[in-house]
C-alpha cells in the first residue's frame, strides 16, 4: 500500500511538472513574441527624445570626431558608428539601429538560454523557469523605451552583450587558452564601455569572475591592463574629458540610498508603484482594467499603508536592501565555492555584479538629478540594468544544487508563472505606450516635412530643446535624410499644384480635424487632422497622402501612423496601418478639401478622402 501511494505521488508530480513546464514554455514564447511583434510594429522610425540633441554632432562634425564625441557623459562610439553608417547608406531611417539593438538583445538571450539549457545538473524544470526569467528580464516591455528607440537599444544591448561575452570568456579561460580568452574578455569589456558609460562596470564583472574562479593573478592582470588603457582613452585622451569629470558627485550616504532605490525599479514599475499616489498614473489606470491588474493595485495599496506617507521612498529602499543583502550572500557563496562554480552560476554572478557596478556608476554620475527629481531613479532608461540584477540573483539560486526534495523542484516553475502574471498588466499597457509614441513620431515626421513646430510632439526640455530639434531637422533636410528622404516630401517639393479630376470619395474612409494652432516657426495657422481607410482597401507600399484644395493646390500632407484605434495594442501579428494623421496649412473655416491617396512609385492617384475644415475650428495648444 505504501509503495502504491508513493508511486501515485511520483506520477502526479511528474504530470504536474509537465503541465508547469509547458505553461512556462508558453509564457516564455508569449513574452518574447509579443515584444518582438511590438518592436516590428512600433519601433521608432524617426528621431526621438535626445536624438535631436545628438544628431547635430553626428551630422555636423567631420569623421572621426563625430564618432568619438562625448554624449551626456558617455562615449557610445560603437552605436555612433552604426548611426553614422545608417545616415550614410540608409537615409537615417532608424531601422539599422533598431535591428542592431534587437539582434544584440536576442544574442544575449541566446547565450544565457544556451548556458542554462546545457547545465545538465539542473532539473529541466529549473532550466525552463530560468530561461523564462531571461526572456522577462530582457524583453519585458517595461523596457519599451530601450527596445523601441534604436539609439538607446544599441546603448543597452551592445553593453549587455559585451558583458555576457566577457564573463563567459572568463569561464572558458579557466579551462584552456587563458591568455586568448582573457584577451577576448577584455576586448568585450572595452566594446561594452564604448557602447555606453555603464559598460565600464563590465570590467568589474569580468575581473570579479576571474578572482572568484581563482585564475592566477598574473593572468587577471591582463584584464586590468586593458581596463587601464580604456580608462586612459575614455577619461583623458579623447575630447570632452572635462564633461566626464564634471558629471560625478560623491556623497556616500546619498549614493548608496539612490543605488538601493535604483535596484527596486522593476518591482516599483510593475507592481509596488501602483499604490496611491502612483509612480505612473496612466499605468495604474490601464493596469486596473484586468483582474490581475486590480489585484496588483489592491496589494500595492495595502503594502504602501505599512510605510506611511513617504511609502515610495521607504518601500523602494527596503526592496533594494533585500536585493543588496541577496547579492552579498551570493558574493560570499561564490567566493567560497569559486573553483567549483558551474558556468551558469558564474554567468549569473557576473551579470549581477555588472548590474551593481552599473548602479554605482549611475548613482554617482546622476545623483544630482535624482536629488532634484527622486522618482527619476525608477525611470525606464535605467530599468534594463536593474532587471539584469534580479535576473543574476535568481539564476544563481536556481542554478544551485539539484539535490532537493522532488516536490520542491516544482517551485521555480510556479514562481515563473506567478511572475508571468504579475508582469502581464504592464506588458499590455506598455505595448500601448509604444503604439502611442510611435504614432506621435510618425505624425512629427509629417510636421517636419511641412515645416511645422507642433509642441505636442517635439521635445523641448531635458532630452532636447527646440533649438536642438530645429538644428537636427535643418541638417537632415539639407542632406535628404529621414522624413526628408520619403516620397511624400519629394512630391511636396516637386510642385504646389496637382492636376487630378474630382472623384467619388472612398467608401468607409473618414477624416476629421481635431485641433488648430499657430505654427510659431512660420506664424501660419495649421489644422491637425486624423482619419482612416477601410481595412479591406489594398494599398501599395509607397503610399503618400496629399491634401489639396478645390483648385488643386497642395495644402498639406498625412501619413499612415496607427493600426486601428479599437485594436488591442499588444499584438501577435504585423498588420498594416490604416489610420493616418496629417496637417493642413492655412485652413479656412468651412473649407472642403481632398486627401489624395497617391501611389508614389507610379505617381498616380488611387482614391481620395473628403476633409472638411469646421466652421468654428477648435482651439489648439500652440
Amino acid at each position: 500500500m505504501h509503495l502504491s501511494l508513493s508511486g501515485d505521488r511520483n506520477v502526479a508530480r511528474r504530470i504536474l511538472a509537465w503541465v508547469i513546464g509547458i505553461a512556462v514554455i508558453w509564457a516564455s514564447v508569449f513574452y518574447l513574441w509579443t515584444s518582438l511583434v511590438a518592436i516590428a510594429n512600433f519601433a521608432f522610425r524617426y528621431p526621438a527624445f535626445d536624438q535631436f540633441r545628438i544628431y547635430p554632432g553626428d551630422l555636423g562634425l567631420p569623421f572621426p570626431q563625430s564618432a568619438i564625441q562625448l554624449e551626456n557623459g558617455h562615449r557610445p562610439v560603437l552605436p555612433t558608428l552604426v548611426r553614422l553608417a545608417e545616415a550614410r547608406w540608409f537615409h537615417a531611417d532608424q531601422l539599422l539601429q533598431v535591428a542592431a539593438g534587437t539582434l544584440s538583445a536576442l544574442m544575449v538571450l541566446a547565450l544565457v538560454a544556451l548556458t542554462l539549457l546545457r547545465e545538465r545538473a539542473m532539473p529541466m524544470s529549473r532550466r525552463l523557469a530560468a530561461t523564462f526569467l531571461a526572456v522577462l528580464a530582457l524583453f519585458w516591455l517595461g523596457n519599451a523605451r530601450m527596445l523601441m528607440h534604436g539609439a538607446e537599444s544599441m546603448h543597452v544591448y551592445f553593453t549587455m552583450l559585451g558583458t555576457t561575452l566577457a564573463v563567459l570568456s572568463v569561464d572558458n579561460a579557466r579551462r584552456s587558452h587563458p591568455i586568448l580568452w582573457l584577451s577576448f574578455a577584455g576586448l568585450s569589456c572595452a566594446a561594452a564601455t564604448f557602447s555606453f558609460g555603464t559598460g565600464m562596470a563590465s570590467f568589474g564583472a569580468a575581473i570579479a569572475a576571474a578572482l572568484i574562479v581563482r585564475l592566477p593573478l598574473r593572468r587577471t592582470v591582463l584584464l586590468g591592463s586593458i581596463l587601464a588603457i580604456v580608462v586612459l582613452f575614455y577619461v583623458v585622451l579623447l575630447p570632452g574629458n572635462t564633461g566626464v569629470h564634471n558629471s560625478l558627485l560623491f556623497d556616500p550616504a546619498q549614493n548608496v540610498a539612490a543605488l538601493l532605490r535604483w535596484l527596486s525599479a522593476p518591482w516599483m514599475n510593475a507592481w509596488l508603484g501602483l499604490a496611491d499616489p502612483p509612480l505612473i498614473p496612466w499605468l495604474q489606470q490601464s493596469a486596473g482594467q484586468s483582474l490581475t491588474g486590480k489585484t496588483l493595485n489592491w496589494s500595492a495599496r495595502a503594502l504602501a499603508t505599512v510605510w506611511g506617507g513617504n511609502w515610495m521612498a521607504n518601500e523602494s529602499l527596503a526592496v533594494g536592501a533585500i536585493g543588496a543583502i541577496g547579492y552579498g550572500v551570493v558574493l560570499v557563496h561564490a567566493w567560497r565555492n569559486g573553483p567549483q562554480l558551474s558556468r551558469a552560476r558564474l554567468l549569473a554572478f557576473g551579470l549581477a555584479t555588472f548590474a551593481v557596478g552599473a548602479a554605482a556608476i549611475v548613482c554617482i554620475a546622476r545623483l544630482q538629478s535624482f536629488q532634484v527629481s527622486p522618482n527619476q531613479v525608477f525611470a525606464d532608461r535605467y530599468l534594463p540594468w536593474s532587471c539584469l540584477f534580479w535576473l543574476g540573483l535568481a539564476l544563481y539560486v536556481w542554478a544551485g544544487d539539484s539535490a532537493a526534495r522532488p516536490w520542491r523542484s516544482l517551485l521555480p516553475g510556479i514562481a515563473a508563472l506567478v511572475l508571468a502574471l504579475m508582469f502581464l498588466p504592464s506588458q499590455r499597457s506598455l505595448a500601448g505606450w509604444s503604439a502611442t509614441v510611435s504614432r506621435m513620431l510618425d505624425k512629427s515626421a509629417v510636421a517636419a516635412q511641412l515645416g511645422i513646430w507642433d509642441p505636442t510632439l517635439f521635445p523641448d526640455g531635458a532630452d532636447a530643446s527646440q533649438v536642438d530639434v530645429r538644428a537636427t531637422l535643418d541638417l537632415m533636410k539639407a542632406r535628404g535624410l529621414s522624413m526628408y528622404a520619403e516620397p511624400g516630401y519629394a512630391l511636396l517639393q516637386r510642385g504646389s499644384r496637382v492636376s487630378t479630376p474630382m472623384r467619388t470619395a472612398l467608401a468607409g474612409a473618414t477624416a476629421r480635424v481635431d485641433r488648430t494652432f499657430e505654427n510659431t516657426w512660420t506664424h501660419r495657422n495649421v489644422a491637425a487632422f486624423e482619419g482612416s481607410v477601410p481595412r479591406s482597401e489594398v494599398l501599395p507600399a509607397d503610399i503618400v497622402l496629399e491634401v489639396v484644395d478645390q483648385t488643386g493646390a497642395v495644402r498639406g500632407l498625412a501619413a499612415f501612423s496607427f493600426i486601428d484605434e479599437s485594436s488591442a495594442p499588444m499584438r501577435y501579428d504585423l498588420p498594416r496601418k490604416y489610420g493616418f494623421d496629417g496637417y493642413v496649412l492655412d485652413p479656412v473655416n468651412g473649407e472642403s478639401l481632398r486627401i489624395l491617396i497617391v501611389d508614389a512609385a507610379k505617381n498616380t492617384v488611387l482614391d481620395e478622402v473628403d476633409l472638411s475644415i469646421p466652421a468654428a475650428p477648435s482651439p489648439g495648444s500652440g
